[in-house]
């Protein structure tokens, strides 16, 4: 492997974690509200908020970014982006901060196999190995059983994972013609018009603190989508899923520390095996490159 494509693959790899531990914070945000608000109002003002947030950047660039020959493309990515949103935020308010995330983190299984069936794209033995061991070790740290299945939050979880695996494909296939302000303007600008459509009828006063929050919120968005875009620049998302699974060690000490929810020995085995499993596709790449 060559030092070009190390160095590519570490830089998407670090940009993933960082994503990741965005989302995992906006998440943390949404269960501290999950009493107060619905998730329809949360997924507006959070979208409405980002949006507002890259407003002003946008408008430094004197609009620059608003040029794009692939609306279509965007309009997948923004119709997914928001399920997938509502999705995870439900699964987090339903369920257990790790149980929401690791059911999030089963995208990185689904991303191999759609790029196989859509793409053609042929994937190196050795990174589903390294997928199976970072899905392995958010096995052990979930320790399903049948209500897993059972637990309306579990299925939303599951769900988000599937249709984000969609979104991050879009993303890819964005990074080739539009630059990440433009991808970050039409998904939030999607994402703030389908959440005002869901939205009506079921708007909510709130307050400072809830206000505060939620511009919190917006900001992780932001942060969450610019980080994503930034780590397909430099690998593919089958080269670099693992290390999504990131997001499952902060979400076992974000839900401990704050939430009490209990780490074990299970969740610490876990979270080992999920690091190896990133660590391990990093050297692992595509039939693809090496050659």
């Amino acid at each position: 492997m060559s030092e070009k494509v190390k160095e590519s693959l570490l830089l998407g790899s670090i940009f993933l974690v960082l994503a990741f531990l965005a989302n995992t914070i906006q998440s943390v945000f949404g269960k501290f509200l999950e009493a107060q608000l619905s998730v329809e109002m949360f997924t507006w003002v959070t979208f409405v908020s980002a949006l507002v947030i890259l407003i002003p950047i946008v408008a430094v660039r004197r609009f620059k970014d608003l040029k794009t020959e692939v609306i279509r493309t965007h309009l997948v990515r923004g119709g997914t982006g928001i399920a997938g949103f509502l999705l995870f935020i439900a699964a987090a308010q339903l369920t257990s901060l790790v149980n929401a995330n690791v059911l999030l983190n089963t995208t990185p299984i689904f991303i191999p196999i759609l790029a196989l069936i859509f793409l053609k794209t042929r994937i190196n033995r050795q990174l589903w190995i390294a997928i199976g061991l970072g899905f392995a070790g958010m096995v052990i740290i979930v320790k399903p059983d049948a209500t897993i299945f059972t637990n309306p939050g579990n299925i939303l979880g599951l769900a988000a994972g599937f249709v984000t695996a969609i979104e991050f494909l879009a993303v890819k296939k964005l990074d080739e013609t539009d630059s990440p302000i433009t991808q970050m303007f039409y998904f939030l600008l999607i994402g703030s018009i389908l959440s005002t459509v869901l939205v009506l009828g079921k708007l909510q006063p709130i307050n400072h603190e809830q206000a505060l929050i939620m511009l919190a919120t917006g900001g992780c968005l932001v942060c969450f989508q610019f980080l994503l875009i930034k780590a397909y620049t430099y690998a593919k998302p089958h080269e670099i899923g693992a290390f999504q699974y990131s997001s499952v060690v902060f979400a076992a000490l974000l839900g401990w520390i704050i939430f009490k929810e209990q780490l074990d020995l299970g969740t610490i085995i876990g979270t080992l095996l999920v690091c190896a499993g990133g660590i391990l596709s990093i050297s692992k790449i595509t039939e693809e490159k090496n050659s």
